[in-house]
């Protein structure tokens, strides 16, 4: 019985479907990403834009006709979303909302037969990705993951100390951090990030850490300290959302400029070459063109590596609807493809000063032609094959700028 998991939106649910195509692969199914011939398909949704809820549905139109008879599972932030006429998708078989995600293993346990020959998977085999926290009490105006995650909760530390362990000894060279408010984990059970982060860094030696998200507002000086240490990527994705004090305080956030600047600068200091990464949203109800100048500032000043742009697009049952409408479509337009030409620029700058530099990288993709790696401040990177073992680290020298990171010989 073949199993197809497609993932959309967040490394939290890549975690969260890694996880499940483990379980079914120990149990007898074959699973892998890609969507052709499977008996069953799972989708994990999001339903952060409306782009997000366009691009799931034309996945499961394509599913179904390309596979008629497959058995369509869905799950994830758009069946929780609060607006029907949204969150209904006829075309699936079954949906299972985040709070019942853990049930689908059951469900495909015990309605289909796996395979005689034992299971397998292909599905997240260089990076392990570890789930720690769900949830999230924040209000940001524009947002409706706290309605469809709910309040913010953590796993218990030993047992993800344990899981992690278990991944190094089943030979991850990287285990990935991820939560839906990565830096609220531990504060429902009165614990720290940062120890939990140095407790872990110390486990899984000699195996590298990651973090996938977290707020300028939850970056600690403990956190900062351990982002200088050995086997801590030198990378952090710390969201943006607007560099102008005006719009951050409208969408909710709780952080100004000054302060998002004064965390890159700290973390530069203890990491000169770290990476920082960043999501930003034009087109906020009431954005001006000097507002938006604030954030292509910002993301100047603070050197951001790589930018996530987004549109702003309104969420039923969210409050920025309140404030007004978006700025108009061609000119939100403008400025997402003004700050992406931006982050392009900013992005190749920095990566050219690593050409000839030695980079640490894990071997992600095994392409026709090349490898693909992933470096520990977040370069892509390609090169011959050469016998190199997915999931695995080494140490290469890139030797040029390609369009999509950099070549080594």
């Amino acid at each position: 019985m073949k199993v197809s998991i497609q993932t959309l939106g967040c490394k939290v649910n890549f975690a969260e479907m890694a996880d499940l195509g483990d379980r079914l692969a120990r149990a007898g199914f074959t699973v892998s990403d890609a969507d052709e011939q499977a008996d069953i398909c799972v989708i994990n949704s999001c339903t952060v834009t409306a782009q997000a809820d366009r691009k799931l549905r034309t996945m499961v139109h394509g599913l179904r006709r390309r596979n008629p008879e497959a058995h369509l599972v869905l799950t994830g932030c758009h069946v929780d979303n609060p607006n029907p006429r949204v969150s209904a998708v006829p075309d699936v078989d079954v949906s299972f909302p985040n709070a019942r995600k853990r049930e689908i293993f059951d469900y495909l346990a015990s309605n289909f037969e796996p395979a005689a020959g034992g299971g397998s998977t292909t599905f997240a085999r260089s990076r392990f990705f570890l789930k720690v926290q769900d949830g999230c009490n924040h209000r940001c105006t524009y947002c409706i993951v706290w309605r469809t995650r709910g309040i913010s909760s953590s796993e218990e530390a030993a047992v993800l100390i344990e899981r992690a362990r278990q991944a190094v000894a089943d030979g991850y060279g990287e285990i990935v951090l991820t939560g839906v408010d990565l830096g609220a984990f531990g504060r429902d059970r009165n614990q720290g990030f940062a120890p939990f982060v140095a407790r872990l860094l110390h486990a899984i030696a000699p195996a590298r850490l990651r973090l996938s998200s977290i707020n300028a507002n939850d970056i600690t000086p403990d956190l900062t300290e351990l982002a200088g240490a050995p086997r801590f990527c030198r990378h952090l994705h710390i969201p943006l959302q607007s560099g102008s004090d005006r719009v951050l305080k409208r969408m909710g956030r709780l952080y100004r400029r000054r302060d998002y600047l004064e965390v890159v600068a700290a973390l530069r200091r203890r990491s000169p070459d770290v990476a920082v990464t960043a999501d930003v949203i034009v087109g906020f109800p009431g954005e001006t063109d000097e507002d938006f100048a604030d954030t292509q500032a910002v993301a100047r000043e603070a050197g951001l590596t790589g930018m996530h742009v987004f549109r702003y697009s309104p969420r039923a049952g969210t409050a920025a609807p309140r404030l007004g409408l978006p700025v108009d479509d061609p000119i939100s337009r403008e400025r997402s493809h003004q700050l992406q030409l931006q982050a392009n620029d900013q992005r190749r700058a920095y990566e050219a000063r690593f050409i000839g530099r030695d980079l640490e990288v894990i071997w992600d993709r095994r392409l026709p032609h090349q490898m693909r790696g992933l470096s520990d401040n977040y370069i892509t990177v390609h090169a011959p094959h050469r016998d190199q073992t997915l999931g695995s680290l080494a140490t290469v020298r890139p030797l040029a700028a390609s369009p999509d990171g950099l070549l080594c010989g």
